[in-house]
């Protein structure tokens, strides 16, 4: 399924690993050009967008049709859309321990302990 205005950021998430990276560029395309047109996203026109982006009109039309477009621009138009913040999270930090160390770790939390014996009542 791509993205048309009337879908989400969440609908892009979904699971994209089947898909080619021209595929993949093309519904990340959409899901701007839906941010871009919604009026609780950023309500502006591909001129506008353009403009405060400082790309070039023409390459911008090119990118919302194809979704072919430098690194840089793309930089350049989650800047001009405040969506900046996203590109914190797409690598994560490799300092971080993965999930299977998380997991691991949750295990040694959970193992319940036994009270210790007592030899009250014997005897």
């Amino acid at each position: 399924m791509l993205i048309c205005p009337h879908y989400s950021f969440a609908d892009f998430q979904m699971s994209i690993h089947h898909l080619t990276d021209t595929e993949i560029a093309l519904r990340l395309a959409q899901a701007i050009r839906a941010w871009r047109m919604a009026p609780a996203g950023a309500g502006m026109t591909q001129a506008a967008l353009a403009r405060k982006s400082g790309i070039g009109l023409t390459p911008f039309k090119r990118f919302e049709k194809t979704g072919a477009t430098t690194l840089g621009n793309l930089i350049a138009l989650l800047r001009a859309l405040d969506l900046l913040d996203g590109l914190e999270n797409i690598i994560p930090d490799a300092t971080a321990p993965g999930p299977l160390q998380l997991l691991e770790e949750d295990r040694k939390k959970i193992q319940r302990k036994r009270a210790p014996r007592t030899d009250k009542g014997r005897g």
